[in-house]
């Protein structure tokens, strides 16, 4: 369909790049392409040059994919990112800039001039209040992830934190009509946990990970870091699959202990919501008794990501490939959802200069297209 948008949805997570192509179709999204880049070595391990793997992932991309007329959004990990949320009392609506301002001034770790930020109101048609997340990174973060993309001749139209491309995937895919739902999704360092609603959101960042669960087979069988990974990735279908479940149990019971925490303080605060499942995402769900272990000792529906409802793979795209990876691609998803237009979180941590700049470079060619028309024409008059 000529003109119709594409986007690039660019997820930078510590142990791949994962790209994926959409547009809208209607009231779903097709898959066009997509792509997963890992990294020879995880970005977060000791002694690793992250910068240089990154740039190198981001060089194989571009070189295996066409961007020609597509916009790229792209995702920064959750916990390089500042999250709080705040409720306001019932103010007027052109108050809400200026409150939300002096919050951000008092509740950021660092200046204000050190970091860029944005914010996200909701509000539940039944209730005066309106909740307000203030979103931040620091400035030389977010300018270094650009500059590896920007080098290459990409230029993201927007920045958005994991977590809150999370929840834009699943308030487009499925999101409940009543309560709430959890999304877990453990990465290699870090698990962000999302509380979904259809008229909110709540984010936290818990500090343990694939790592994590890697670190605990190399404790307990002596093996490399490298050897250990490789166990724990096979360990589905290892007959040694009840002795690593074994050795990861402590970490299973921290992780755990930090979930319950998060929804026991997310429940202080909203206690008229039901939490009525959890999404588990991320290829750390693929070990044995994980899921099986978190549903019973949080006493709560844990479904492990299958697929996605709204999207459809276009013809050459092949569905065995896509959905060996699917439990990842959530974050992905998001970004090129808020890339379409179609988000409910439409924040953004891209800096206001590039931002400007962009634009501009964009209306460029069309300023100088209207100036050869006028020249032409009065030419023509003269």
């Amino acid at each position: 369909m000529p003109g119709q948008k594409i986007v690039w949805g660019i997820d930078v997570g510590q142990f791949a790049l994962r790209g994926l192509k959409l547009r809208l179709v209607g009231d779903t999204a097709e898959v066009l392409a997509y792509d997963v880049t890992e990294y020879p070595q995880i970005l977060s391990q000791p002694e690793v040059d992250a910068d240089a793997l990154l740039a190198e992932a981001v060089e194989k991309f571009v070189g295996r994919n066409d961007l020609r007329g597509t916009e790229v959004a792209l995702g920064v990990p959750g916990q390089q990112t500042f999250t709080r949320f705040t409720k306001l009392p019932p103010v007027e609506p052109k108050k809400i800039g200026s409150i939300v301002t002096y919050e951000a001034q008092q509740q950021i770790p660092f200046d204000i001039d050190e970091v860029i930020w944005d914010y996200q109101t909701f509000q539940s048609p039944d209730s005066p209040e309106v909740e307000v997340g203030i979103f931040a990174i620091r400035r030389d973060l977010v300018r270094k992830y650009l500059s590896v993309f920007t080098d290459r001749g990409i230029e993201p139209v927007l920045v958005q934190a994991s977590p809150l491309a999370l929840y834009n995937y699943l308030a487009f895919d499925d999101m409940p009509g009543d309560g709430a739902v959890v999304i877990l999704d453990i990465g290699a360092q870090n698990t962000d946990l999302v509380v979904a609603r259809k008229d909110g959101a709540w984010t936290r960042n818990i500090p343990l990970g694939g790592n994590n669960f890697t670190e605990a087979l190399v404790k307990s069988f002596k093996l490399s870091f490298g050897k250990a990974e490789t166990l724990k990735r096979t360990a589905a279908s290892s007959r040694y699959a009840r002795q690593i479940f074994q050795a990861m149990r402590p970490v299973f019971a921290d992780l755990v202990a930090e979930i319950q925490r998060s929804l026991g303080f997310y429940n202080s605060t909203h206690r008229d919501v039901a939490i009525s499942k959890i999404i588990g995402m991320g290829n750390a769900f693929k070990l044995p008794g994980l899921q099986k272990y978190l549903q019973q000792n949080l006493q709560t529906e844990v479904d492990r990501l299958a697929g996605f409802k709204k999207l459809q793979l276009a013809q050459g795209v092949s569905a065995a490939a896509f959905n060996e990876g699917v439990m990842s691609m959530g974050v992905a998803y998001g970004l090129a959802v808020q890339g379409l237009g179609v988000g409910m979180i439409n924040n953004s941590l891209l800096p206001t200069e590039i931002a400007r700049a962009m634009t501009w470079r964009r209306k460029t060619p069309w300023f100088a297209g209207a100036a050869a028309v006028i020249a032409v024409a009065a030419g023509a008059m003269w």
